[in-house]
């Protein structure tokens, strides 16, 4: 009879546990869920945005990658080509949309897309998986970078506009050299997308190890 009544004690000290034990995982899962998806939006762990102009000042580009870096928003990213499939290729960088309609190198309109928002495992999963995320807070005037082929080519925001989500004329061969970077709305793609233009200013070159931009070349 004690053995018993032992028994069902125990039982009852486990159920409760267990009762107790699935709520508090659950706030946790929460919390960890919601600091994932607010990782790139919370200042604490965007980390440093001069972080990305100190690379610039201390290392050359180089052939074997193409990158984008825009210093106000603490992006440094692989441009990649699309080479079949545009979703695994947006896993790894910003892709090269519509490569007949230009590049840095050989003028007309280089365009570029990127995730603003994809979820990954960990904070910083997603910070790296979401570049595009800030792309509407960069300003007219602001510089940023693009290393194609072993050439570092510098850009200035001249415009930012919103677009529907089938204003394909953004990705258009362009008289005059230019940089298209977009992404959809944080909202989603039927929102529309969020479109930043910037013209050419010049290459950079390197004098004395600091990098400096020769202008009127491109």
């Amino acid at each position: 009879m004690r053995y018993r009544i032992r028994h069902g004690i125990q039982k009852q000290t486990k159920a409760r546990k267990l009762l107790v034990a699935i709520p508090v995982f659950g706030v946790l899962l929460g919390g960890y869920l919601l600091i994932n998806t607010l990782s790139p939006e919370m200042k604490i762990f965007q980390g440093q945005t001069d972080v990305v102009a100190k690379k610039l000042m201390a290392e050359k580009p180089t052939v074997a990658e193409n990158r984008l870096y825009i210093p106000q928003i603490n992006v440094d990213v692989a441009t990649v080509e699309i080479n079949g499939d545009e979703t695994t290729a947006l896993e790894k960088g910003a892709i090269h949309r519509s490569p007949s309609s230009g590049n840095p190198k050989n003028g007309g309109n280089y365009v570029l897309a990127a995730h603003r928002f994809n979820l990954g495992l960990t904070p910083d999963q997603t910070r790296a998986k979401s570049p595009f995320y800030h792309i509407d807070k960069l300003q007219i005037g602001d510089q940023l970078y693009v290393d194609y082929e072993g050439t570092r080519y510098a850009y200035e925001v001249t415009e930012k506009k919103k677009v529907p989500e089938n204003a394909i004329e953004i990705e258009a061969r362009t008289i005059d050299p230019q940089l298209t970077m977009y992404s959809c709305q944080l909202s989603g793609p039927v929102a529309g997308r969020e479109v930043v233009i910037a013209k050419p200013i010049g290459i950079v070159t390197w004098e004395n190890g600091k990098p400096q931009i020769q202008k009127d070349t491109i």
